[in-house]
């Protein structure tokens, strides 16, 4: 299909080869970062389990114990705060207006929370006094009073705080001693929940989370809209929770032996949560984080049981999340503890399914932090150097090129993308990334391309071999496009979404362009043709365009055409301003089931099969619906690597999205392709 002077000059083939091995050597650090973090944490909010064991006339532990068995292995516990203790009736706070004063609050707290609360208060920065505030509303914390009279804890005074009861209702007083306890002696891990509190500072924020860790928690997620640290503190609470800054002991049972081992208190980043700081908190943590999914209370009751299992089982296996958050499904029907130990169970076995080599394989435990990527030095401006032999190959397939204009075209690329690649921070290399994911898949369909010097009306059999070895030819070409933003993109931070692709949808638009101005000024240059010569002909071609009258079918196939590929754009990247339809959900979830990963719809569907069927009718003759289909297909290679543009899927499931999509994409374009010719060929024979 495309002709040997197409091929790129040995230079600048030594340079793609070149930066394709660097960039193997970055995949290769890249998968080992992805293979040596499989362990996904299952999570239950324990009020919810207590509340599903009170109903049920069971004991927590008990309830604890089943969950286990389905592969829990932790659960989330709350922060108290003066509110929820006052509605579980544990304190009983009373209001007294004073005539000579401001009021004061007098809190009857049991014995066993005075020094808890005292702690805590301290530890947010609210300092605590044995007598009340001068000319300040106070609240008074007392001792409570046992049923004989008889006053408990005797060593534990009275305490004040300047400040209102109800400025303080909403405050943390740490977590629950008993439902640690008892999370601890059920040997499952603890994720605590901790909000964001007034006058926090450096020294309270590091009290607070040094206090949940003492409780045994191993993860913090924040609750509320605001992060600790909320507005301007991110960054110091971003240096406290770095893998190595807060201890915290969780025994091991390993043999018979019981033991403890050191692990660091991570930030739980909540998937979609858009809480205020988490942006900055994530950025400055520089991926050291668990990322965190969860369905909402409110989201749960709108999905059946299904599409929650999906839903879970889709982040942990394509978007790297490691910390699973589930609420329970049901409180209802005869037996719902054992709906629910079946609803968890069916979500492990689906995150398990599979092996490695698909994608599964995933175990429970314990979640941990992603490594950071090992990949050397060097690779990203030898990449950038292979990204800049690709440019200059893309720009001699659209215009001719000398070979002295060549190599001055890429030692000046080379230059400007080697320094970018080496500059601080990331967004260099997401330059580079862009520009090679543009230039890549559209050299690959200007490659491609079909050439005029090949005459029409071969065999339809011949047409089909022809076809698929271009397509496969094509997206070899693409793969080295893939193989460099990858490369490039290689940090944990990209692995775990704190940072993303630059220009996905400049890096869809772009190719599409390209390969659409060479169909209208007459195609790539052919072999042997001087500048002047392929001016003249885009010119000639170009004009022929304009003055070709405009039919009503024509216009309406153009129109639909511009419609559907804007609406492929508009749909791109991870905000896409367009949902997709309750139809093509369904496809997509039948495809979910069917396959080991759902290929793109609109590779599948779309640029494989038009790719396929441009190819095939050039080959048959068929030259004027050939090339509008062999446009529309080049989407099929522009989406092959924007699969890969997407860092926090692991490699593997990017490639099996991709592999599916090519064989799917081949088949039903052959399908199309000899259904017409049959179709054809008997309107012909009645003729």
């Amino acid at each position: 299909m495309f002709n040997t002077p197409r091929s790129p000059r040995p230079l600048i083939a030594v340079f793609l080869c070149v930066g394709l091995l660097a960039s193997l050597v970055a995949i290769r650090a890249r998968l080992h970062a992805e293979g040596s973090n499989k362990r996904v944490t299952l999570a239950l909010e324990y009020d919810e389990v207590a509340r599903l064991a009170q109903f049920t006339h069971r004991s927590v532990p008990e309830v604890l114990a089943a969950f286990r068995a389905a592969d829990i292995t932790a659960v989330v516990i709350q922060e108290d705060t003066f509110t929820t203790l006052e509605q579980t009736g544990l304190i009983h706070p009373s209001r007294t207006l004073l005539s000579n004063g401001p009021a004061i609050t007098h809190v009857v707290v049991p014995a066993v929370l005075m020094e808890r609360i005292k702690t805590e208060l301290t530890a947010r920065g609210i300092p605590t006094f044995a007598t009340a505030v001068p000319d300040s509303t106070n609240t008074c914390f007392e001792r409570d009073v046992d049923r004989t009279g008889a006053q408990a804890g005797e060593s534990l005074p009275p305490f004040y705080v300047g400040v209102d009861y109800l400025n303080l209702r909403t405050i943390g007083v740490g977590l629950p001693r008993d439902e640690c306890v008892t999370a601890a002696r059920a040997k499952l891990n603890i994720a605590a929940r901790v909000a964001n509190f007034p006058g926090v500072s450096p020294d309270s924020a590091r009290s607070v989370l040094t206090s949940v860790a003492q409780a045994g928690a191993t993860v913090v997620i924040f609750n509320g809209e605001e992060v600790v640290g909320y507005r301007d503190l991110e960054p110091h609470v971003a240096e406290m929770l770095k893998d190595g800054q807060i201890e915290v002991t969780v025994p091991v049972s390993s043999g018979g032996r019981k033991s403890s081992t050191p692990v660091y208190l991570a930030y739980g980043a909540v998937e979609f949560g858009k809480q205020k700081g988490d942006e900055k908190l994530s950025a400055k943590l520089k991926g050291d984080l668990v990322r965190v999914h969860s369905i909402q209370t409110g989201e749960m009751g709108q999905l059946d049981r299904e599409e929650a299992i999906d839903r879970f089982a889709k982040a942990a296996r394509e978007r790297n999340i490691r910390f699973c958050y589930i609420r329970l499904l049901t409180f209802s029907g005869l037996n719902p503890v054992e709906d629910n130990v079946k609803y968890v169970n069916a979500i492990a076995r689906a995150i398990h399914h599979g092996t490695a080599l698909t994608g599964g394989n995933l175990q429970f435990g314990l979640a941990r932090r992603f490594q950071e990527v090992q990949a050397p030095k060097l690779s990203a401006p030898i990449i950038a150097v292979g990204a800049a032999a690709g440019f200059v190959w893309m720009t001699a397939l659209l215009i001719p090129l000398p070979d002295r204009s060549q190599r001055l075209l890429f030692c000046g690329a080379a230059l400007i993308l080697a320094l970018l690649s080496v500059l601080p921070g990331e967004t260099g290399r997401k330059l580079v990334a862009l520009f090679a994911g543009i230039c890549l898949p559209a050299a690959a369909c200007l490659y491609t391309y079909p050439s005029q010097a090949i005459p029409g009306d071969s065999p339809p059999k011949k047409c089909a071999a022809t076809a698929i070895k271009t397509l496969f030819s094509a997206s070899l070409i693409t793969a080295i496009g893939i193989s460099y933003v990858i490369g490039l993109l290689t940090a944990r931070t990209f692995m775990v979404h704190t940072s993303q692709f630059l220009g996905i949808k400049a890096q869809h638009a772009i190719p599409l362009l390209l390969v659409s101005a060479a169909a209208l000024f007459g195609g790539v240059p052919a072999a042997g043709e001087t500048l002047k010569a392929f001016t003249e002909r885009a010119a000639r071609s170009y004009r022929n365009a304009m003055s070709e009258p405009a039919r009503f079918g024509t216009l309406l196939f153009g129109l639909v055409v511009l419609a559907a590929l804007a609406l492929v754009i508009a749909r791109t990247g991870n905000d896409a301003g367009v949902g997709v339809s309750g139809s093509e959900l369904k496809m997509r979830a039948i495809l979910d089931r069917l396959m080991p990963v759902r290929p793109r719809t609109k590779e599948f569907l779309v640029g494989h099969p038009a790719f396929v069927l441009g190819i095939c009718w050039w080959l048959r003759g068929r030259k004027r619906i050939a090339i509008p289909a062999f446009v529309i297909g080049s989407l099929g290679q522009v989406s092959l690597l924007n699969t890969f543009c997407h860092i926090h899927t692991p490699v593997i499931i990017s490639a099996w999205r991709d592999l599916i999509g090519l064989i799917l994409g081949s088949i039903l374009g052959l399908g199309i392709f000899f259904v017409l010719e049959k179709v054809a060929h008997r309107v012909g024979a009645k003729q």
